[in-house]
């Protein structure tokens, strides 16, 4: 078991996704990409916003610019904006190796990271709270996910922590 929380953390971030692609997958095909009156208009929008969410931290946590990392998370969106469920869990699964290597070259997740941002300037965070912030905020979408699979009348899939560490 991981010793570090924050990897812990980001550990279950990884399963929970998982998690919800491989119900996604289980589900009709329009279940995905159907446009529905909710939070996204669909639950791959949904799934968009959150892989490019995660690579913005991820860059700001690698001290990217914010120019920089906006231009990248960008271009990305643009190459994730017309993939079917299983490219856009292969995105994810690349992310989450990036996240790895990144997380494995770091002697000291308490350590201060300082950046800019253009709404509220100079911003200091601790890694491992950008980490937890990451997971969190996968969490709160985990959530819209699963409201909108039940406004379609489908199943979520359980994603609390606590299943992650029952399994």
């Amino acid at each position: 078991m991981e010793k570090n929380r924050a990897k812990k953390m980001y550990d279950y971030h990884v399963w929970a996704n998982q998690q919800v692609f491989q119900n996604l997958k289980q589900l009709p095909d329009g279940v995905y990409v159907d446009t529905i009156k909710s939070v996204f208009p669909s639950i791959k929008d949904v799934l968009v916003h959150l892989y490019a969410t995660d690579i913005t931290w991820l860059e700001i946590m690698k001290g990217s610019t914010i120019q920089d990392t906006f231009k990248k998370v960008e271009r990305r969106r643009e190459e994730v904006g017309g993939v079917s469920i299983n490219e856009l869990e292969s995105c994810y699964d690349g992310l989450a190796k990036d996240y790895y290597d990144f997380l494995a070259t770091q002697p000291d997740l308490e350590r201060t990271i300082v950046t800019e941002h253009p709404k509220m300037g100079v911003c200091e965070f601790v890694l491992a709270d950008l980490i937890h912030h990451v997971v969190n905020h996968g969490t709160y979408h985990r959530g819209n996910v699963s409201a909108m699979l039940h406004q379609q009348g489908e199943r979520g899939v359980p994603t609390d922590f606590v299943f992650y560490c029952l399994k």
